[in-house]
């Protein structure tokens, strides 16, 4: 299938007459949703003017939430196989609604220490990009704090969490985080650093802006300076500036996995009463794909270094 190399004549051509006939569907849903909650409505109101008690309303209020979201879950569906689908696949790639990256992959890329008590993702995208597989999709990890009434759940991770092939062959593990601790407190962050018991040794190289931005763990000092070049560090920085967001990454299994903050839910459909004939809302969910497929050039991942193809 054809590249986009005009969104706006592409949302024109190839997407404008679906959103319209989904936007038809989602008015003819709107207006029985308001029908029957008129005559639900009517009828409460009557079984009051009697003498009935609250219980009614009460019912009315989760009649209509049941009705809203089946008809919205349907609806949601329709949505993501038709504008969703017509877009990832516009850039060569398949897409899956329902799965995501596994939790057996974000675990080994161990950006994140922390073990997820809760695990939720959709919206997998994958495929080659030139030479090189990717996949991603979009994740929300988080971990359980306290117990009994005290119990609750912080967020690990929230965003898009991109995997690919990675361009040279390597045995050892080496992540990439944001460096907050040193940015906050200097070269007593950068001895904090060194203390950090659940990484590997702590890796510090020659590029000052490359270290101001990101802390390095390694298993392998020598292979950790061989992955991150000065050129591969620049595209990192370069990479980070385009996303303009959090993103932290690992080298690990010959892969790079990339995890890229994104605190908001993506790809999914507007609710019910608002038009999804809306062009701003669509570019900025190809943005996110075209975002994570431009991460293959930004890092110069199709360039094979010697025997790896």
């Amino acid at each position: 299938m054809r590249k986009i190399q005009n969104f706006q004549s592409f949302y024109e051509t190839d997407l404008r007459l679906a959103l319209i006939q989904l936007d038809g569907e989602r008015e003819q849903i709107v207006r029985k949703i308001l029908m029957y909650s008129a005559i639900g409505l009517a009828v409460c109101l009557l079984l009051l003017f009697l003498g009935a008690s609250l219980l009614p309303f009460i019912l009315l209020v989760v009649a209509f939430g049941l009705f809203y979201y089946h008809h919205y879950r349907k609806f949601r569906e329709r949505y993501k196989h038709e504008v969703i689908r017509h877009l990832v696949e516009s850039e060569g790639l398949t897409y899956d609604p329902v799965q995501s990256i596994p939790k057996s992959d974000y675990q080994r890329s161990k950006i994140f220490t922390q073990h997820p008590s809760r695990y939720y993702g959709d919206d997998l995208v994958s495929g080659l990009v030139g030479k090189t597989a990717i996949r991603f999709s979009e994740l929300h990890t988080q971990q359980q704090v306290g117990s009994g009434k005290n119990k609750r759940y912080e967020t690990i991770f929230r965003g898009i969490f991109f995997i690919a092939d990675f361009n040279k062959k390597f045995v050892g593990e080496t992540i990439v985080l944001p460096d907050v601790s040193e940015n906050l407190l200097g070269s007593f962050g950068s001895f904090l650093q060194g203390l950090n018991v659940m990484r590997p040794q702590l890796v510090k190289l020659e590029d000052v802006e490359f270290e101001k931005e990101f802390v390095v763990y390694s298993t392998d000092q020598v292979e950790a300076r061989y992955i991150l070049s000065t050129a591969l560090m620049q595209r990192i920085l370069q990479l980070k500036r385009n996303v303009n967001t959090g993103i932290a990454l690992s080298f690990i299994d010959s892969h790079v996995c990339i995890a890229i903050t994104i605190r908001k839910n993506l790809f999914e459909a507007p609710h019910l009463f608002s038009s999804v004939d809306n062009y701003n809302q669509v570019a900025e969910y190809h943005g996110y794909i075209q975002m994570c497929v431009d991460i293959v050039e930004q890092l110069d991942l199709n360039t094979r270094i010697w025997t790896k193809e």
